[in-house]
């Protein structure tokens, strides 16, 4: 099994942000305050289940979320009746440079739950699940862009940018959940032992260009870091990574080995409470991912200390055809421009996970309780790939075994309105949802790409239920 060129998956993550299908997990907020829903115990240990529940492997609980301030319309423009990108000459630089940001980021969730199990015993409950989960991140400054737009021409130049980051984060986990209900107030916590399988962190802090039509000087100060079933291939002449022929590896051995004989393994916790007041108020507070993971085998790389020569945007000045051929040109000219050598192999780091906090409150109708309203935020603690969002939802429940709840929600990477609904009759619990339809309405119609910030979070499941509800409406 080869993998795609490293330069490519950087292209395509960095200037092709919404084709991406793969930070940690992060689950369907606007379920939090829903009734039924299953898995609302993942983001507060504390709401246990209504009741218990075995998960349809794979298909229990299938979650993909994206959260980034930029769209297909930030890179791509109509001109003369066809598609080019932000670095034709058609479009000027002050056009092109408009429609990015300061900060410009994606984060892309992947949570699969292989299996999971629920049970109540009195008034506690108990949860064990398995789950897949891949985090990854890029976080590019506007004067990036900018120097790959204005890069492509001749003249001299200066430029510089910084804070450059990259991540991509895949592990296993392992969990056991107890939540006990105490009339009043809820707590819960969760244990989660890791079993991390590939993690690449890298990050430019500081990167000077000076160009000119006979050669580019770079100097830059950047470092990072690769565990994982990585072959990391070296320029024979320069010493230096080449990232144009760096692939998985395709023994199978060689792709379990992070999992077997080179454990990289951690532990974490999600710790939750929520606490009804005022006969109609509920509050709750939870916090996620306390913990960290060690990783193995760890190969470190780093920047030169001294400069080096850079061809430049050679390939773009070419004759190349279509969007596809620029962005991949593209690609293989940036590769010598984040120039790593290595600075260690076979190394051991530990790495903390990224939290997450959900702080929220919720207040039923006194004139029909199956109505409510609620406020969550949720703030994600990860350096460069932090976020803040506040999302409000209405709720409805008007039978024992329908429930539905709509959201709107303001953060980092624009506003959202989402929904979701929920079937839970006695033995089946089926849930669909979605945290923003608006980058869904506006695609491009022959791919799905939406056009607009891609900035979404779906997740649908189907789990078998068993025992007696318990619940805050009565079950007949």
């Amino acid at each position: 099994m080869q993998m795609k060129k490293i330069s490519r998956i950087f292209i395509a993550l960095a200037l092709f942000l919404t084709t991406a299908n793969i930070n940690a997990q992060q689950n369907l907020r606007t379920a939090y305050f829903l009734d039924g829903y299953t898995f609302k115990y993942k983001m507060n240990p504390a709401l246990a289940p209504e009741r218990s529940f075995v998960s349809v492997p794979l298909l229990g609980n299938l979650g993909l979320g994206v959260e980034s301030n930029l769209g297909l319309s930030t890179f791509l423009y109509p001109k003369g009746g066809e598609l080019v990108t932000f670095l034709h000459p058609s479009v000027s630089n002050a056009e092109a440079m408009d429609a990015f940001k300061n900060r410009n980021s994606l984060n892309v969730n992947v949570n699969e739950n292989i299996f999971a199990l629920g049970f109540r015993t009195g008034k506690s409950f108990h949860t064990i699940d398995l789950s897949l989960r891949a985090d990854a991140g890029i976080g590019l400054p506007k004067s990036f862009f900018s120097f790959v737009k204005e890069g492509c021409s001749n003249g001299t130049q200066a430029w510089n940018f910084n804070d450059v980051n990259l991540r991509l984060d895949t592990r296993l986990e392992l969990a056991y959940g107890f939540s006990m209900n105490m009339d009043w107030l809820n707590v819960g916590a969760r244990v989660k032992l890791l079993m991390g399988y590939a993690r690449i962190d890298a990050a430019v802090r500081n990167m000077n260009v000076a160009m000119s039509e006979e050669k580019w000087s770079v100097k830059a100060a950047g470092d990072g870091f690769i565990s994982g079933p990585v072959r990391i291939a070296e320029d024979s002449q320069t010493g230096m990574i080449d990232w144009l022929n760096c692939e998985m590896m395709s023994d199978t051995e060689d792709l379990l080995a992070p999992l077997t004989d080179k454990k990289n393994i951690g532990l974490a916790f999600d710790l939750g409470a929520s606490v009804d007041f005022l006969q109609y108020f509920t509050a709750s507070l939870a916090v996620n991912d306390l913990g960290y993971i060690s990783w193995n085998n760890v190969t470190l790389a780093k920047m030169p200390s001294k400069a080096w020569e850079f061809n430049g945007l050679t390939s773009l000045k070419e004759d190349v055809s279509g969007v596809g051929d620029e962005l991949s040109a593209l690609g293989e000219d940036l590769a010598g421009l984040f120039n790593m050598e290595k600075s260690g192999e076979g190394l051991k780091k530990t790495v903390p996970l990224a939290a997450t906090v959900h702080a929220a409150i919720e207040a039923r109708m006194p004139f029909y309780e199956r109505l409510s309203f609620g406020l969550l935020g949720t703030q994600r603690i990860s350096g460069a790939y932090s976020w803040t969002e506040g999302r409000l939802s209405a709720n409805l429940a008007p039978v024992n075994f329908f429930s539905l709840s709509c959201s709107c929600a303001a953060s980092n990477f624009g506003s959202s309105v989402g929904a979701v609904v929920n079937f839970h009759f006695p033995g089946i619990n089926i849930y669909a949802g979605v945290d923003s339809f608006l980058p869904l309405m506006d695609v491009v119609p022959q791919y799905y790409i939406p056009v607009g910030h891609m900035n979404t979070n779906l997740a649908l499941g189907l789990d078998i239920t068993f025992g007696k509800a318990v619940g805050r409406y009565r079950k007949n």
